[in-house]
């Protein structure tokens, strides 16, 4: 639970595209928050005592159900949204809703009441964050953005609709939540009375409340329509702001990618147009297809191919021992796919995925606070060498300025030792020579490095990516003091993998790259 790299959140807007005037929906990324760990400790506890019983997964489990319901006569349906749920949630409600919870809630661990309900305010009470340099702390509701969040809100609105439930004069056919947005079937002489109720329940937390229009209304990505003999149908549905913008056939992600993209549209628009004759959701799908440069030629064989999903529930046996493991790798064009082919062929447990490295997050400038240098962690720096061209790279998982503060002390014994009239051939000095490259390089040739110029050249979330990313930057780094040992972090893998790509030809490789390709492809129809 504890940290020694925590950073202060930053906060940033969100715009709300499709209200009117475009607010901002505030968000805090705590990720680099003190409380961030036991915030998700926390939440995963209260989350295993959610039975969410009024839960819709998604909208393939929603279609799925709601196509199966008959409502009574002179029912309709009606959709209620909070309004800010995050950042309306009060702390006390919290509490209540734990303690009332406490039955379930203590089968998942053991820690006693009291703690348990220190530990969420505690929680709760450190949203803080960062803007323009200044601090702020939240001082009501819950910060989009914290882990615990999420779970408070599904914890306050289960007791909620459990609450109403005992409250209403009439039974609910269909009442099914999505975080908070909520959808139900009431009598239509009702419909006032549910917003009362819904409203009364905390001052804080309010509805607005959408009734069906000629028996249609929207939930998620389906529009539901009430038919004449009271059962309901879905269409699939996009709001009117929606661009109809995805993935583009001419972006630079692999074909397996967009052809998968293709078909998971397909599917999703077959199984929701319930409603919608055959020959309309062709036009739909076409239309949306054509919108995002989809060849004709590939949107026909795919519509004519595509077949109910069929949705595999059991693990599959690659080897007798070992699981499958995921990872993801940057597309580069033919390169990528010789790469994979490559680790396919002795690696068969590992899957790997093609992302894109052109996202909208860096083509874009930031919007959030920039965090200093210093504070930054999981990183790769270079210090350069003040008295000659050379430099070192290094990784550090801390913060860099808890990292340049030990070179510092370490170059720092090192003068001291000159000053006492050591040398090169004195133990603590070869002892001091062997703790890094930096040192060694100080000591062999009375050289300092330059601290006050040292620069972030790479970064990265995962921990597990920053050995790689070293040894990729010492490598393609003219003029390292790195030892050739630095370098031994990267893998036979991947030593195998350049050993190969070296030795093909560029024809070779695209050839190889084209075939691999087309059988994704093939594959994949």
């Amino acid at each position: 639970m504890k940290t020694y790299k925590a950073t202060a959140p930053r906060i940033y807007g969100a715009p709300k595209a499709h209200k009117e005037g475009l607010p901002l929906r505030p968000v805090v990324p705590c990720m680099t928050s003190p409380s961030y760990t036991l915030s998700q400790y926390v939440g995963k506890i209260i989350q295993k005592s959610i039975t969410g019983k009024y839960d819709a997964i998604d909208s393939f489990t929603f279609c799925e159900y709601i196509n199966s319901v008959q409502l009574p006569p002179d029912y309709v349906l009606i959709s209620l949204d909070v309004v800010s749920l995050f950042t309306c949630i009060p702390k006390d409600l919290v509490i209540r809703d734990v303690i009332n919870n406490w039955e379930n809630i203590k089968q998942h661990t053991d820690i006693n009441l009291d703690l348990f309900l220190e530990m969420t305010e505690f929680c709760i009470d450190c949203s803080y964050f960062r803007f323009k340099g200044q601090f702020y702390q939240q001082v009501f509701g819950t910060a989009m953005g914290n882990p615990l969040s999420p779970t408070i809100a599904d914890l306050v609105m289960e007791t909620l609709l459990d609450n109403v439930v005992t409250r209403v004069s009439f039974p609910f056919p269909v009442l099914k939540k999505y975080v908070d947005d909520l959808m139900l079937a009431v009598p239509k002489d009702k419909i006032e009375e549910v917003r009362t109720i819904f409203n009364s329940y905390h001052e804080k937390i309010q509805f607005t409340v959408e009734v069906e229009q000629e028996g249609k209304i929207p939930f998620l990505d389906l529009l539901l329509v009430r038919q004449s003999d009271q059962t309901i149908k879905t269409e699939w549905y996009i709001k009117p702001i929606a661009s109809g913008r995805f993935l583009n056939y001419h972006s630079a992600h692999s074909t397996k990618q967009k052809v998968n993209v293709a078909n998971n549209f397909i599917h999703r628009v077959k199984t929701f147009s319930t409603n919608v004759e055959p020959s309309a959701t062709r036009d739909i799908i076409f239309t949306q297809l054509k919108r995002n440069d989809y060849p004709t030629a590939m949107i026909n064989r795919l519509i004519d191919r595509s077949r109910e999903r069929q949705v595999n529930t059991t693990k599959d046996d690659v080897t007798s021992s070992e699981e499958m493991i995921y990872r993801s790798m940057v597309h580069v064009g033919q390169l990528s796919g010789n790469i994979q082919k490559v680790l396919r062929k002795d690696y068969p447990n590992v899957t790997i995925s093609s992302k894109n490295a052109k996202t909208v997050g860096n083509l874009l400038p930031p919007v959030k606070d920039v965090v200093d240098k210093n504070s930054r962690s999981n990183v790769i720096y270079n210090i350069p060498c003040a008295n000659c061209s050379a430099c070192y790279v290094g990784m550090t998982s801390n913060k860099l300025q808890t990292r340049i503060s030990s070179h510092r002390s370490c170059s720092n014994r090192l003068e001291n030792m000159w000053d006492q009239g050591k040398t090169t051939e004195d133990v603590e000095v070869a002892q001091l020579r062997e703790r890094t490259a930096l040192l060694d390089h100080s000591a062999a040739n009375r050289h300092v490095f330059a601290f006050d110029r040292t620069r972030i050249v790479d970064a990265s979330l995962k921990k597990q990516n920053l050995h790689i990313l070293e040894t990729c930057h010492i490598i393609n780094t003219p003029n390292t003091v790195n030892k050739r040992t630095d370098t031994d972090n990267l893998s036979n893998t991947y030593a195998g993998v350049l050993h190969t790509l070296k030795n093909n030809t560029r024809s070779q490789a695209v050839q190889q790259a084209n075939e691999s390709v087309q059988q994704e492809l093939t594959q994949t129809e």
